[in-house]
């Protein structure tokens, strides 16, 4: 039994031999993978599942992530050091308004997980709607309530509602950056294991050499556990970079070889070494997607999980705050 349980947690994800069956070409007289004879050189490759894979969480969306959470430190931080309360105070007026509003949003918000568990209500067929009002009030509401707030942390029951609502503002931006990562934009269809495999083997035409399909094979086959998943994303740019230098700088003087000996004019030389290059960064590009993809899968199960308890405390947080404030 020990045995198999072993077994399991090392072997590599299925189909990743029926990958290299359709990606890998037949080697060229010189070692390299080719689909022709010595002058070879990578052939277009169709960019279609290629670039279906890419629609998962883009650059841009760390960039939106980090923004937000810069903004809204920006946000507490200038408003702590530029505020008069001159302008309004938070329990009449303006002030009260901005809290009510942004209360309101946030209340609204946490309606989209109503509409997840309630079978009736997820089968309406406009849950992607409800994702974008979600994410709407999500940031929107605990702006205003800061704002609501004048930038001070004030009573206890104040100073952890503030707290609350911070940490999950945290929260579902790391939630949203994680969904972008499994599923295609805001629609909820979330990427399959078999068209990024399809994808994968599309952008590995033409390249494959052993090197490369052991960095493949060894990205691919990762155990369970969240602590594996977290050593796959920390490790995989440096590890990839290493590959992609060692296959580059090997590639190089393969093409100088037979430049030299079919008399290739200079022009010809640079577009090959640029094909392959090119080539090259895409196949690893969404090799990342495609290894990571499982290990994104157990960060975002995980998010949900750990989630529903922030939830949880904003809202009595917030119930006691509102409470307070109209009793005292």
């Amino acid at each position: 039994m020990k045995t198999s349980i072993r077994q399991k947690r090392t072997r590599p994800m299925a189909g990743l031999d029926d990958l290299r069956r359709v990606s890998r070409t037949p080697p060229g007289p010189d070692g390299a993978a080719g689909s022709g004879g010595r002058g070879s050189s990578p052939g277009p490759v169709s960019s279609a599942g290629v670039d279906t894979v890419r629609q998962l969480a883009r650059r841009r969306e760390l960039f939106l992530a980090l923004g937000l959470m810069l903004a809204m430190t920006g946000l507490f931080i200038g408003g702590r050091l530029l505020w008069d309360e001159r302008y309004y105070v938070p329990d009449e007026g303006l002030g009260y308004a901005l809290g009510l509003v942004g209360g309101s949003m946030m209340l609204l918000a946490m309606g989209y997980a109503l509409f997840k568990r309630v079978r009736r209500l997820r089968n309406l067929g406009f849950m992607h709607h409800w994702l974008r009002l979600h994410i709407f009030f999500g940031i929107a509401g605990p702006v205003l309530v800061v704002l609501h707030s004048t930038f001070r942390i004030g009573s206890l029951n104040g100073a952890v509602a503030l707290f609350s609502m911070l940490l999950v503002f945290v929260s579902g931006i790391m939630g949203r950056y994680l969904y972008s990562k499994i599923h295609y934009g805001l629609s909820g269809q979330k990427g399959r294991v078999d068209e990024m495999r399809e994808s994968l083997a599309q952008a590995g035409q033409g390249i494959h050499t052993p090197q490369l399909d052991a960095f493949t094979e060894a990205v691919m086959s990762h155990p369970p556990g969240l602590l594996w998943a977290w050593w796959d994303l920390m490790s995989f740019g440096w590890r990839s970079r290493w590959v992609g230098f060692r296959l580059r700088r090997r590639m190089r003087r393969q093409l100088s070889a037979q430049a030299r000996a079919e008399g290739w004019p200079a022009v010809q030389l640079r577009q090959r070494r640029r094909a392959y290059r090119r080539q090259l960064r895409d196949y690893l590009q969404t090799l990342r997607k495609v290894a990571l993809f499982s290990a994104y899968e157990r960060f975002f199960a995980f998010w949900r999980h750990a989630h529903v308890p922030f939830l949880v405390l904003l809202f009595i947080s917030g119930v006691v705050h509102v409470i307070a404030v109209h009793i005292y």
